[in-house]
């Protein structure tokens, strides 16, 4: 059945991926977007939830992608398929960034922040990992960043070629290797990577709303317009590794050294109304692929 002709489906790009020519957009209906960096090729899956005047009209097959890391119901999940050119060195980490400049916080939106980084940090340490972050306003030159190490995450798969985008499997938390047409369980090891394979890896929430551009479900603090924090900029989501040279632990962040296997920037709600005229071109490419 077709969508509503408003639904955020057929309107402007969630998001755009890699450098800023030649960039693709990404809508958040599940379609497969292939990429090209100099450390990695591969494809990304956006599947994002959305609503119509206050009623969910995400189409069945893709809910049912979100439902299987809940409940809840997660209100996005990315799955990103790689094929790394050079092993990389340490921790691979998810990262979202403001690029534009630092946050604007007074003393009750520094608050929000610490307390939404206390819930993150709360989260992460329950899988065993810690997440890195600047609020952008302690050292000059320095980014707004927030990263998690991507072994965190609940669903790793392997597979010895490129493999149709998403990966629907039942089981909520695991790493799995596609032998003789099943995935079959293996363990996460930390030498994992490597050039040879293809590795899909599955991120999801239900606190991040991004048609919305809202905080949602957030303990203590309910929902939360993105913009409070973030202001007018974009958040550019990165996949990195600390560069050939490693990273100094006792110093602070470092972003100039890492390598950036992969790089997606979403857009808020402005700035995908500022495009208009190009949407209909992006969609209709969406549409023919």
């Amino acid at each position: 059945s077709s969508l509503p002709a408003k639904s955020p489906f057929q309107m402007a790009p969630l998001a755009f991926l890699g450098a800023v020519a030649g960039r693709s957009p990404v809508f958040g209906k599940g379609e497969s977007t292939p990429f090209q960096s100099d450390f990695c090729e591969g494809t990304v899956c956006l599947v994002h939830k959305s609503s119509e005047d206050g009623k969910l009209v995400t189409p069945a097959e893709l809910t049912a992608v979100l439902e299987v890391s809940g409940p809840p119901t997660a209100c996005w999940e990315f799955q990103l398929q790689v094929r790394f050119k050079i092993v990389p060195k340490g921790p691979v980490f998810v990262g979202f960034e403001l690029q534009d400049g630092p946050l604007q916080l007074g003393i009750f939106t520094r608050g929000i922040a610490r307390a939404i980084l206390s819930v993150g940090q709360s989260m992460a340490r329950q899988r065993g990992a810690d997440i890195r972050y600047t609020l952008g306003d302690e050292k000059e030159g320095e980014r707004p960043h927030i990263a998690i190490p991507v072994t965190a995450f609940l669903r790793m798969f392997r597979s010895d070629g490129p493999v149709p985008l998403p990966i629907m499997h039942p089981d909520k938390n695991g790493t799995w290797h596609l032998s003789q047409g099943s995935w079959q369980p293996i363990e996460r090891a930390a030498d994992l990577f490597d050039t040879e394979h293809y590795f899909t890896l599955v991120f999801n929430t239900n606190y991040i709303d991004f048609y919305l551009w809202n905080f949602v479900s957030i303990p203590a603090l309910g929902s939360l317009d993105l913009a409070t924090l973030c202001g007018s900029q974009a958040l550019h989501t990165l996949i990195y590794d600390d560069g050939e040279a490693g990273r100094d632990t006792a110093e602070a962040e470092d972003f100039q050294r890492r390598r950036a296997f992969l790089e997606m920037e979403l857009l808020p709600p402005h700035a995908r109304h500022e495009q208009d005229e190009d949407v209909a071109l992006c969609a209709e490419s969406v549409d023919r692929n």
